[in-house]
């Protein structure tokens, strides 16, 4: 981040993680922060929590932090009440409930709890089963859990799970259970209601900004709290319209909107100027004797070695990226070139002369799909020259 400043470059930083300032760790982690970050333009974070922590830990100017939630991707993540009352039917128990939990089996996802919880929570509701995916240090107390009070009919263990099989188990259960002790942003509770479940989760970080209440019951990081809050969710999941969840998720956490909000942190960063070495040097002052001291010696030995570098190798001799504007391309989106290719007439069999004509470069089965200039489409072969010229 320091170089970037010294080559003149614009930073943006995302954060997603929630340090604390007691520990040793943590203390020397902050420091660290504090100095690295002093020239940054702008943060992203993914909850307030997240921002709070972050601006406190680095020392950033508050205007400088921006939260923008991460996105859920709605359309893998879809509601299937067939799966759920397909596996009921084969149960034989219409009113069974599925709870699912899916995380690392780590202490900081708070599997000690889950393991408290499970068996009072069967023990008073006999219709109730758990559905638990995930690996970890934990799953050795899982795996002896189930054996000592016997519940291998009612606590399915799936072990570690591809992202690509979560929905069809989370499709599975009614109450999607998160226990977690620390999370600056919870996307898997975001996942679950998704599908049309109902949320209990622990009241931590940026875990309670995701939902609303009706979709998610809040609890404290204990058993007891977890409970209450759990019992609460197997007497009245039935009666929640949780089919209406999918369609408030999709339009809060699209990735459109996600994608906006971040455009315009880069917009608000790309107007501001960059500082140049004598104000680094009095940023750098600012950090204390010890520190101070080091960051201007380091400033400046990194602008010597840029200089250098630029002895040898001028900028004029580099190509640069040209600054691209969409709402200037929307416009006119010739200014910024019409990407064609040329296509010889042998590569194509429907076309009798070579010409010029447009490749949306979407590969289907080694080909190209492409539309002349007279929008007719067709499908192209491409020539090993275009192929490397797309990998590139």
């Amino acid at each position: 981040m320091m170089a970037a400043k010294a080559y003149g470059l614009k930073t943006v930083f995302t954060e997603h993680s929630l340090f604390g300032y007691n520990d040793l760790t943590g203390i020397h982690l902050n420091k660290i922060i504090k100095w690295s970050f002093r020239d940054l333009d702008a943060a992203i974070c993914v909850s307030h929590a997240c921002k709070d922590n972050f601006v406190l830990r680095a020392k950033v100017a508050p205007q400088k932090a921006f939260t923008i939630p991460n996105a859920v991707d709605s359309n893998r993540f879809t509601p299937d009440p067939s799966i759920r009352e397909n596996e009921l039917a084969q149960s034989g128990n219409p009113d069974q409930i599925n709870i699912v939990f899916i995380s690392r089996l780590q202490y900081r996802k708070g599997f000690d709890l889950l393991i408290r919880i499970i068996p009072k929570i069967l023990a008073q509701f006999e219709n109730v089963n758990f559905i638990i995916g995930g690996d970890g240090s934990g799953m050795v107390h899982l795996e002896e859990l189930v054996e000592r009070h016997n519940l291998h009919g009612r606590v399915e263990l799936l072990g570690g799970l591809p992202h690509d099989k979560v929905r069809d188990v989370l499709c599975r259960g009614h109450i999607f259970l998160n226990t977690s002790l620390t999370e600056s942003f919870c996307i898997a509770i975001l996942e679950a209601a998704c599908c049309g479940l109902l949320v209990v989760t622990t009241d931590v970080g940026g875990v309670p900004e995701g939902l609303p209440p009706h979709m998610a019951y809040l609890a404290k990081p204990d058993e007891k709290s977890i409970l209450r809050q759990l019992r609460k969710a197997v007497v009245n999941v039935k009666n929640i319209p949780v089919e209406t969840f999918y369609s408030e998720v999709a339009s809060i956490y699209s990735w459109r909107q996600v994608a906006e909000r971040t455009e315009r942190v880069y917009d608000y960063v790309m107007e501001k100027p960059v500082p140049n070495i004598m104000s680094r040097i009095k940023s750098s002052v600012s950090w204390g004797p010890l520190v101070g001291v080091w960051g201007i010696f380091y400033t400046i030995i990194e602008t010597l070695c840029l200089w250098l570098v630029e002895l040898m190798l001028p900028e004029c001799d580099i190509d640069v990226v040209r600054s691209f504007s969409t709402s200037a391309y929307n416009v006119c989106p010739s200014e910024y070139g019409n990407h064609q290719v040329r296509v010889d007439a042998y590569d194509r069999a429907d076309v009798k002369n070579s010409k010029i004509i447009d490749i949306d470069y979407e590969t289907n089965k080694g080909k190209l799909h492409a539309f002349d200039h007279q929008n007719r489409y067709s499908t192209v072969r491409p020539t090993m020259e275009q192929v490397e010229e797309r990998e590139d």
